[in-house]
């Protein structure tokens, strides 16, 4: 028992959170890794110059458990008063970095609901409302049908939105109140799964002329991926997953059709960071809000200002266990409907201006014509090849052999 605790990274755990902050006590190679973490970005962020105003933005839905403590709540992570706490040590002596937090309710049902909770703990702790600390709740409710994107303005109901809605609004709102300097906008989770200290890592990209630093949970050196059974690094972070045929395919179908993210193995993280100026005009050509919102953004990025102005930089990040409720890790009609999100996103944004060719071309056909029981055994038939095959990310299968697998 005593060697299963010092494996664990438990998000519950004040003390644990602390320490990856100061350092105090020995907690385990999980806290180590993110407060080696914590403390590079730290470094890496005192070396910025010029002035800087973060702005972090989340969305809520169904957050009345983790945002309290665990005294109040088996899966309280009292994350508002952690990040605050992050962000603070982030910036300590640092006069010339300030920040702000905006969190958007998505339209929670419970009741009080995540908006009003997170809004009497604000009260509470006397956040100011702007400048320098602020923390604001907004709700995406009362801010449907304005006209952030023409899309965005049709909406008529929190229903529509999957999380792309309020982290849309959240960001529009950020932009528009941000100062003349330097302005960075990054969007989170609302759980504790990255901690908020890692975004001077984020942050020194875009000072050196990057317009958006994605994080990465894997397939990069120096990222950490910290599971239920401790701290896992590549290539064991993917090559251990049950799913990692799945995770691989998907990846494989997407750098084929969007060349342009090829470079971006973890495109849902919810860990990214803008040039608040870049970011701007961006917004107003978002059309997604649900699952495919993040690859979209990134679509519009990568060709408003190419494909190199994406930096990719390591994360330590912790599976949120207790409160999250994993998919099947066994193909199946949600993850094909991944892989046509794929292909939807291509014929909207990138068959226009840049339409595939050659083997790319093929692997278009052979997934527009994918079914169920198509993929469930193409995945089956990898799986069943891949005892020994050390590749990951890079890896590439022949169209003409996934149609025979077929």
């Amino acid at each position: 028992m005593e060697q299963t605790s010092a494996l664990v990274r438990d998000l519950t755990d004040s003390e644990q959170n602390e320490a990856v902050l100061t350092g105090a006590g020995d907690h385990g190679p999980a806290v180590a890794a993110e407060a080696a973490a914590v403390a590079l970005s730290r470094e890496r962020l005192a070396a910025v110059t010029g002035p800087v105003h973060l702005t972090v933005v989340w969305a809520m839905y169904g957050e009345t458990g983790r945002i309290v403590p665990r005294s109040e709540h088996p899966h309280g992570e009292d994350f508002v008063r952690a990040k605050v706490r992050q962000l603070d040590w982030l910036t300590a002596g640092l006069p010339g970095v300030t920040w702000s937090i905006v969190a958007c309710d998505d339209g929670c049902p419970d009741d009080p609901s995540s908006a009003d909770v997170m809004a009497g703990i604000v009260e509470a702790e006397g956040y100011p409302a702007s400048g320098h600390r602020s923390v604001r709740v907004i709700r995406l409710a009362e801010r449907l049908g304005t006209p952030i994107s023409p899309e965005f303005a049709g909406l008529t109901s929190t229903d529509q939105s999957r999380k792309g809605g309020s982290i849309l609004a959240a960001l529009a709102d950020a932009v528009a109140a941000g100062p003349e300097h330097r302005h960075v906008v990054a969007y989170t989770d609302a759980d504790l799964s990255a901690n908020l200290a890692q975004l001077g890592s984020l942050i020194a990209p875009i000072a050196g002329g990057a317009v958006a630093t994605l994080g990465q949970r894997y397939g990069l050196e120096g990222a950490v991926l910290v599971k239920p059974d401790g701290p896992s690094v590549e290539p064991q972070s993917t090559g251990d997953k049950p799913d990692k045929l799945i995770v691989l395919f998907r990846h494989y179908v997407r750098a084929l059709l969007i060349p342009s993210l090829a470079h971006v193995l973890d495109t849902q993280a919810g860990f990214k960071a803008f040039d608040a100026d870049a970011l701007r005009p961006v917004l107003s050509e978002m059309t997604s809000f649900n699952e495919t919102f993040d690859v979209e953004l990134l679509i519009h990025l990568a060709q408003r200002y190419g494909a190199g102005s994406l930096a990719v930089e390591p994360i330590v990040f912790t599976e949120d266990f207790a409160a999250t409720n994993f998919p099947s890790v066994d193909p199946g009609a949600r993850h094909l409907a991944m892989v046509k999100q794929v292909v939807d996103l291509y014929d909207r944004f990138v068959a226009p201006v840049e339409p595939v060719t050659g083997e790319a071309a093929e692997l278009l056909t052979l997934v527009r014509d994918l079914d169920l029981e198509g993929y469930v055994r193409l995945i089956e038939t990898l799986r069943a090849e891949d005892a020994g095959d050390p590749t990951l990310f890079d890896r590439r299968w022949p169209v003409a052999h996934l149609r025979s697998a077929v």
